[in-house]
């Protein structure tokens, strides 16, 4: 009994060092989480990453040497990165280039439609560093440009939009900015050096700040405000002592699911439809017509889809002075009627003008079911392919300029149809679907 009451003491302090472990641990990491702040911040922060936001006018603007050659409204590309990053606790050897002013890591989403941080990062854009993400057209105007700079281990990766307008705007209404990344340090350094523009200056329909949508944390410097100016700049350093408790072994490879968003014209033309249905057409075409410059139209229903229900395939062009106003668009009906943009390109290109160009036929030229639309430009004797051999519409270039008739029809009686052309350099023409692109048959 004796021995059993000298061991209570021992046993008490056990438990008192015990219960001191748990709550000073419990305390430091309060503490420790007290230090990096909330999951979404607005600039100065820090973040819960430990992320915060300071004035980069410390930092030298660098310009970019190589092109990309990204000629797109609303396109991606990936890069290989000339050192590892680690963004939000998580390495990268790779990054995804937006032409509407954001960077990407294990993502790929190119939606021009730019969305605010303040209370969760943005859905379905992963990580993202945006130091301008806004709706900008890189389809005959303006360069996406890269470059490294400075020698390991202390180099810089640069990322530059260069004298990009934004989508409709006038091509001298550009802006220009970049990003810096780091060798080593990891730091962030967002510059601008002209973002003044008539419609949206200085940043007031773009989004600018860092996010981990799969960790759940976002630093916000501005969102639709005005709140960048040229000649000036921010720097993200990345923390000394990040959040633990973030960052991830295995890199996230997710991609959003493809779709093509409505803007613009095609928008207000969904809009349209939907309220008055497809009667309205004909009065649309008078009022594209009396706009300046003027635009033609013309349209066919068909089953690109093959889901059984016709899709309005539309093609806009003006005169040879204005080949960038060619645009082809396909809305697709849904089970109630409500229509969706399934495909909107602009035809021309930097390198190539496509103004006198017109519907040819719809017939099913790739032999899968579904409605393919043949388009013939007068001026060039390009033929173009419309067709849905994936998920998407996609627009094919046949090969062969040919001056002279051309015609759509089974010419081996196989029960597959063939495009038939004269006035090319070897006579008379047949090209036929292989499978994966048309060839001579």
């Amino acid at each position: 009994m004796i021995a059993a009451r000298r061991r209570d003491p021992l046993l008490i302090i056990l438990v008192l060092l015990i219960v001191i472990i748990i709550v000073s641990a419990f305390l430091l990491i309060r503490l420790t989480r007290a230090a990096v702040g909330p999951a979404v911040a607005l600039c100065p922060g820090p973040d819960l990453y430990g992320y915060s936001c300071t004035s980069g006018a410390g930092f030298a603007y660098i310009d970019a040497t190589i092109d990309t050659r990204l000629y797109q409204d609303d396109g991606t590309m990936t890069l290989p990165l000339p050192f590892p990053f680690t963004f939000y606790g998580t390495p990268y050897t790779e990054v995804r280039l937006s032409s509407n002013g954001n960077l990407q890591f294990g993502n790929n989403n190119p939606s021009f439609s730019n969305q605010c941080m303040t209370d969760d990062p943005v859905p379905e854009m992963g990580d993202m560093i945006a130091p301008f993400w806004d709706d900008l057209d890189l389809t005959f105007f303006g360069f996406l440009e890269y470059d490294t700079v400075g020698e390991a281990p202390n180099r810089i990766f640069v990322i530059e939009w260069d004298n990009i307008p934004p989508y409709q705007a006038e091509p001298d209404d550009a802006v220009t900015f970049e990003v810096q990344l780091f060798e080593g340090s990891n730091d962030i350094v967002f510059l601008y050096e002209d973002v003044i523009s008539f419609e949206r200056s200085n940043g007031r329909s773009a989004t600018i700040g860092l996010q981990s949508e799969a960790q759940g944390t976002a630093l916000q410097y501005g969102c639709d405000r005005p709140v960048v100016a040229d000649a000036t700049g921010l720097y993200f350093p990345h923390p000394a002592d990040p959040n633990q408790d973030l960052g991830q072994e295995v890199v996230i490879e997710g991609q959003a699911e493809a779709r093509v968003e409505a803007k613009g014209n095609v928008a207000e033309l969904i809009t349209t439809l939907d309220r008055h249905g497809p009667t309205v057409l004909s009065q649309l075409r008078n009022h594209w017509l009396s706009q300046s410059p003027a635009r033609m139209a013309e349209w066919k229903w068909a089953d690109v889809t093959g889901d059984g229900r016709d899709d309005l395939v539309l093609l806009w062009h003006s005169t040879s002075q204005y080949p960038q106003l060619t645009q082809l668009v396909v809305l697709a009906p849904d089970e109630t009627g409500r229509l969706a943009v399934l495909f909107d390109e602009y035809l021309s290109s930097r390198q190539e003008a496509v103004s006198q160009i017109a519907i040819v036929a719809a017939a099913d030229l790739t032999h899968n079911d579904r409605a393919d639309i043949l388009l013939h430009d007068e001026a060039t004797n390009q033929l173009y392919l419309l067709a849905t051999t994936g998920d998407l519409p996609a627009l094919i270039a046949v090969p062969e300029r040919c001056t002279g008739n051309l015609a759509v029809l089974d010419t081996n009686d196989d029960g597959r149809l063939e495009i038939a052309r004269d006035g090319c350099q070897a006579g008379r023409v047949i090209m036929g679907w292989n499978g994966r692109s048309f060839s001579q048959q």
